[in-house]
């Protein structure tokens, strides 16, 4: 069932994606506003699921700050994540994006006591290669703003820091509280892009869509992202309390990589050099590696 579990949030991560490469908001303050109203909108589904659903609701202090925690990450990986791939190839954005992986994986051993098996020390090594393939080829492939690297490692930092509080939220609680988790967690990520609105409110660019328009026209790419934000992280929560870290994350994010490179090619139209290629070609590798 696990395996069931796993593909459908490797399919929700990638319309999350794919939500904000198809988001229409070129100012900051344009991003967190659609940010903040898709988490909203997570943070009440959730939270009615956790109280209404099948399960029993429970809300205990640590899921409570860590949810609080977690919010603020997020919060930060969806804006640096929505800013880089507006300066840059989706294929390769995706690819430093889920190389965040390896800081869970790293404390999955050095702080849950995680045993370090051969095939996820093989796995990290292939996507390691992967991920210096796919970075050398970067200048040849879709141009991209100087910015576009810092972008992608505070991506990088939140997204993998984010994946640490949900393992040890897990930890913590004996894997219970996935949904109240993201649900606290959710909200608190409305009210982080909500502050950064009202911070920024005197740089709406002149002439730019008032909030109710900038919705309508961005309505698709929302309620994209808030479904695969809300299902992609409670499922991700949940595997956390059931999978060793070493292996959930790197074939995760591994697969949101490799989905992600395909589907650019398809959908958006770039393309990768030949040492480009052979970088998504390694993190194929390594998804099959991750699983013997």
């Amino acid at each position: 069932m696990n395996l069931v579990w796993l593909t459908i949030t490797i399919a929700l991560f990638l319309a999350q994606t794919f939500s904000m490469k198809l988001q229409k908001a070129p100012a900051l303050r344009q991003k967190l506003l659609l940010n903040g109203v898709s988490s909203l909108l997570a943070a009440l589904a959730l939270g009615l699921l956790a109280v209404w659903g099948p399960g029993r609701f429970a809300l205990s202090a640590p899921t409570l700050w860590l949810g609080a925690l977690f919010g603020a990450l997020f919060c930060m990986t969806i804006l640096f994540y929505n800013l880089a791939l507006g300066a840059g190839p989706m294929s390769q954005t995706a690819f430093y994006f889920s190389s965040s992986m390896l800081l869970p994986t790293l404390a999955g051993v050095l702080w849950f006591g995680e045993p370090a098996r051969l095939p996820q020390c093989l796995a990290l090594g292939l996507f390691l290669a992967a991920f210096y393939c796919l970075n050398s080829g970067q200048a040849r492939t879709v141009p991209a703003s100087p910015r576009w690297r810092v972008y992608c490692a505070l991506a990088f930092l939140c997204n993998g820091t984010a994946a640490i509080v949900q393992k040890m939220q897990q930890a913590m609680t004996g894997g219970a509280q996935a949904l109240e988790l993201n649900g606290v967690g959710f909200a608190s990520a409305a009210l982080c892009c909500g502050a950064g609105c009202w911070l920024l409110r005197k740089r709406n660019p002149a002439g730019g869509k008032g909030p109710l328009a900038l919705l309508r026209a961005n309505l698709p790419a929302v309620l994209l992202l808030a479904g695969g934000s809300a299902g992609g992280n409670a499922l991700l929560t949940f595997l956390a309390g059931r999978l060793p870290a070493g292996y959930l994350f790197p074939l995760v994010q591994g697969s949101i990589v490799v989905g992600a490179a395909v589907c650019a090619t398809l959908l958006f139209g770039e393309r990768l050099p030949p040492r480009g290629k052979l970088g998504l070609a390694l993190g194929v590798a390594a998804i099959a590696v991750i699983n013997l």
